[in-house]
């Protein structure tokens, strides 16, 4: 038997803990393991390296992805997946292990009703937005690379009384900067699922202040607004309150794929990858590996690019109510 392994959109922590983990269990079942290179385009690109046991030697500490990837725009188009599955069959590729996010599920997805190719996943994204799974390989990487930063900010917030917003990563789901803001203790988060008036974040703001706090923290999803454009729009609010309000901002940004993966993070990667290769030995065509009640489980993919994730409100009151 003949599998490919690609790594597909934004990076996470771990992704090469789990092609370790998928390339090993591969070739101690006999299976010959093909490497594409930046992900969906190395298969249109004719990009690929044969791996061995070797090939995935040292890297289980080493954060991104070994195998690189891409945004695959040309995926997008079916003449282009034609192309695709055109070129894993002359390879002989039966199975494709696919580590990525939803944008590289939904090609999955694709992969699955288009052709012959057999798939399998691999979460593979800080968000954590991924629906039918409680984790996503990266997510507890992310999230201490952002709480280690944002502990840092608040020690200079805190010298000058300062108010910072700080814009984390997480898409349009809100979890990691609630997450964030939890592990923080910041005073407020703001995440796109429940959008709030410019004024009101004002308010809140001024309210802590007048409470006597020295300094108050903002974590602010890149899904709800640019932490430039906020700025702009909440400074003047803020100077009406008290002209010797002073706002700053700090935009995390790609920081969080970064950086070697917690030890969570290479456990699950390297259990997520033995697990991927066991799906294919049982033919669990069209499966990905998730992780239910904390256990590695086996969920349809299908389940995942029909369904979204959602955050319960409550938790962000909760936030609130302990910031005081």
């Amino acid at each position: 038997m003949k599998i490919g392994v690609l790594t597909s959109g934004g990076d996470s922590p771990g992704m090469n803990a789990a092609i370790r983990s998928a390339v090993r269990t591969a070739i101690d079942n006999n299976i010959q393991v093909i490497g594409f290179i930046k992900g969906l385009k190395g298969i249109l690109d004719d990009q690929f390296i044969e791996l061995n046991d070797r090939s995935v030697s040292g890297i289980i500490e080493k954060g991104g992805t070994f195998l690189q990837s891409s945004r695959e725009p040309r995926f997008l188009q079916k003449e282009y997946r034609q192309i695709a599955y055109q070129k894993l069959n002359e390879l002989g590729i039966e199975w494709l292990i696919i580590i990525g996010g939803n944008g590289s599920f939904n090609a999955a997805y694709k992969i699955l009703t288009e052709s012959n190719i057999k798939v399998v996943g691999i979460t593979g994204t800080i968000d954590n937005d991924i629906y039918g799974t409680e984790y996503t390989l990266g997510y507890d990487t992310a999230l201490n690379t952002a709480t280690e930063a944002i502990d840092k900010i608040r020690d200079t917030a805190y010298s000058f009384g300062r108010i910072f917003i700080v814009e984390v990563m997480g898409r349009d789901y809100g979890l990691l900067p609630l997450d964030i803001a939890f592990a923080t203790g910041s005073e407020l988060v703001l995440v796109p699922e429940f959008k709030i008036s410019t004024k009101t974040i004002a308010q809140k703001i001024h309210e802590y202040k007048q409470k006597g706090k020295k300094h108050v923290i903002i974590v602010l999803s890149e899904g709800y607004a640019s932490a430039y454009e906020l700025e702009k729009e909440l400074n003047p609010i803020l100077k009406s309150y008290n002209p010797e309000y002073e706002l700053k901002i700090a935009v995390l940004g790609h920081i969080q794929r970064g950086g070697s993966p917690t030890a969570y993070d290479r456990i699950f990667g390297t259990l997520s990858g033995q697990k991927a290769v066991e799906l294919i030995l049982e033919n669990k065509n069209g499966y990905f590996v998730g992780l239910k009640h904390n256990q590695i489980q086996p969920v349809e993919i299908e389940l995942a690019v029909k369904n979204k994730k959602k955050i319960e409100h409550k938790l962000i009151t909760v936030l609130e109510e302990l910031a005081v």
